[in-house]
Order: C-alpha cells, then structure tokens, then sequence
C-alpha cells in the first residue's frame, strides 16, 4: 500500500464549531442534537452511537485548505471534544462497513474518477486511483447520503 495520509477536519474548526454553534467561513447556525444514526464524526471519523451521543451539524467547504472554490454541504461533528483521526492510521476501520464513494481529483477540483466500494476493501481503489499521476488528492464520501467524511492524500504530498 502506498504510504497515504487520512485527513479528517481540523482541531481548530471544530472546537470554533462547539464553542460558537456557527459554521466556519459561511456564520450558518449549526444544530445541535442526539445522533439518530451511526453517521461518523468528520473529526474522530468514529461513528456515533445512536440515542446516546450528541452531536453537530453544521455547512463545511470539503474543499478548505486544498481549492479555492468552495464546495459547501453538511457534516456532523461530536458535540463534546474528541481526538482528531491520526493521520498515519490508515482507513478508518469503522467505516470499512459502510458504502463509500472515493474521489480522485487534480488541482483546480477536477474530478478524474471515482470508485464506488461497499465491500470494505478500500485499499485497492485508493492505490488504482493514486497511481494516476495527474491525481493530487482523493476525497471519500457516504455513497447512501453523498456528504463529504475525509481527504486522502499521498504522504509526503506531492
């Protein structure tokens, strides 16, 4: 497997997320409320537990940091602080379980393909889509409700 980096939201987005119930950039309330179903956590990548968690939505640009133009959509964090994915743990095992879509983008957010797993195995679409070379990063998303979970990029960047 090619060394890869997991790129979940920053620390910084969102604890301004739990401390103002704003969105970053756009000022959109966010909502707070109990999970209803086990959606991950765009920072932990953990899912949440159903009934008990408490959790936020708010409008996220999946492309900050990376494009400039924006792409907003919908994201859900853990209302309380949680610890941010490791970026060299490989995918996220709890999500191995439910359908994902992987994105493979050059710069000035050109779509050039996308792989569509819902068997668990994800290292090999990432490693096909990688090895084009005009890819840049890859950004993985719920295949059933279509809103951004993480980036993928190579380690070190290219």
């Amino acid at each position: 497997m090619l060394p890869i980096r997991i790129v979940a939201i920053a620390t910084e987005v969102a604890e301004a997320v739990r401390a103002t119930l704003r969105a970053p950039v756009y000022g959109f309330p966010a909502h707070a409320e109990v999970a209803t179903d086990a959606a991950p956590c765009r920072h932990c990548l953990r899912a949440f537990v159903a009934g008990e968690d408490r959790r936020i939505l708010f409008t996220y640009d999946r492309f900050a940091g990376v494009e400039s133009l924006p792409q907003p959509g919908p994201v859900y964090v853990h209302a309380e602080a949680c610890a941010r994915y490791s970026e060299d743990a490989g995918f996220p095992e709890e999500l191995r379980g439910s359908p994902r879509t992987v994105e493979a983008y050059a710069r000035g957010r050109r779509l050039l393909a996308q792989e569509y797993v819902a068997d668990g195995e994800f290292e090999p679409a990432i490693e096909k889509l990688l090895a084009h070379p005009n890819v840049d990063y890859l950004q993985v998303n719920s295949t059933t409700a279509g809103c951004f979970t993480f980036r993928i990029e190579r380690d070190p960047p290219q």
